[in-house]
């Protein structure tokens, strides 16, 4: 497999050690270069003195050991879309950053809406939460049977070739509140899994996938179906596309993606669809 350079965007900040642990690591595994790269307002940098020279040394006396082809990138401008341009300027296969707050559900690094990121970049977003100790041993990855899922699905498997991927799909039960038929209850569980048969017939899924893919539909709500999964399978990362039925460009798997990044523990790898 061969993987594309990493690029962490970086605030400076205590709270970037997190991500940038996590890209040191893909990239000394994935034997690829690391991009460090911090954006700021060109008047803030002005004003508090502060030159090139001053971030590359401040970001080199914390970055972790090991032996990794690494260079330091600084630029001015609207972080989301600076961070996009060089990411692509690069060649890059994946962005990787992490939360402003842990409690807040729309922001990421430097405060900046998540989807804005993910919208500009065509790079998949590595949203770190977690301080990494090992690889992603197993990866919950949602599917709602769309392209975008489709391709979010391809996406993990290609970046991590040799992790278990547990792909799940929710659903409900309509009129389930008066409709207490068994027989109707069966009915719908065997119609998402045929939907499911179908998704995972598609010829866009590498035949590869199958000898670690295990599939499954859970009846439920979105994010209280991955919380399941997720305990179940102990995984450490969770994969969400940014295209599904619904059509919102800022949407994932419907309208879901903020809480999930939200209330997950996990980290969260955010995949735009094609455009």
């Amino acid at each position: 497999m061969n993987h594309k350079p990493v690029l962490i965007a970086t605030d400076l900040s205590a709270r970037c050690d997190r991500p940038l642990d996590r890209a040191w690591m893909l990239t000394m595994e994935w034997k690829v270069k690391l991009y460090i790269l911090h954006v700021t307002d060109p008047n803030k940098m002005e004003g508090l003195g502060i030159n090139e020279e001053d971030i590359e040394a401040q970001i080199r006396t914390e970055l972790p050991k090991g032996r990794v082809d690494v260079e330091i990138l600084t630029a001015a401008g609207q972080v989301a879309d600076t961070i996009a341009e060089i990411a692509t300027q690069k060649d890059c296969g994946l962005i990787v950053t992490g939360v402003a707050r842990y409690d807040s559900v729309g922001d990421i690094f430097l405060g900046n809406p998540v989807d804005q990121l993910v919208q500009y970049a065509e790079q998949p977003v590595l949203i770190v939460k977690q301080k990494p100790i090992r690889s992603y041993n197993n990866i919950v990855i949602a599917t709602d049977f769309s392209d975008g899922s489709l391709f979010a699905l391809n996406t993990a498997a290609e970046l991590f070739p040799d992790n278990n991927l547990h792909l799940v799909h929710a659903y409900h039960e309509p009129y389930e509140s008066w409709l207490k038929s068994e027989g109707f209850k069966l009915d719908i569980k065997s119609e998402e899994q045929t939907l499911m048969d179908r998704f995972l017939a598609k010829p866009g899924i590498d035949e590869a996938i199958f000898q670690r893919l295990n599939a499954s539909i859970e009846k439920g709500d979105l994010g209280q179906v991955l919380q399941n999964k997720i305990e179940q399978t102990k995984s450490e990362l969770v994969v969400l596309g940014t295209h599904g039925r619904s059509g919102f460009s800022a949407a994932t798997i419907g309208s879901k993606a903020k809480s999930i990044l939200g209330w997950a523990k996990q980290d969260v790898l955010l995949v735009h669809g094609r455009k």
